[in-house]
């Protein structure tokens, strides 16, 4: 999903393994998809970090300055792919945004009083 008629997304790491098991998707990722993906997004940095000893993960930085680092140990190709296009159609919000809502109002005065901040007067 684009915002103001571009993706939010700027850049896509992918940090891999060459030997570790749980590796094996992103391997398979990058030998068989990955050249296909970055013709379909030229809008997109790619970079490819070859990481020993280390789970793989997909971190992607947005143009507002957030970034999203998710862990695709032990997944296949297939499910990397969800994660990617999932990072590329979203905003890059924080994970605590939330859209501000009304307080909730109710017709009955509350039995303890209103509460203040100074605390209870005497």
């Amino acid at each position: 999903m684009a915002k103001y008629g571009t993706y939010m997304l700027e850049s896509l790491i992918f940090r891999y393994c060459d030997i570790g098991g749980s590796s094996r998707g992103m391997r398979v990722f990058l030998k068989d998809f990955s050249e296909p993906f970055k013709q379909a997004n030229p809008q997109l940095k790619v970079e490819e970090i070859e990481h020993r000893f280390h789970h793989p993960m997909l971190i992607g930085l947005y143009k507002n300055g957030n970034y999203w680092p998710i862990c695709v140990k032990n997944l296949t190709a297939e499910e990397i792919a969800k994660h990617i296009f999932w990072l590329r159609n979203s905003h890059g919000r924080d994970e605590d945004f939330k859209i501000p809502r009304l307080h909730k109002v109710s017709r009955n005065e509350s039995i303890q009083g209103r509460w203040k901040p100074q605390g209870p007067t005497l």
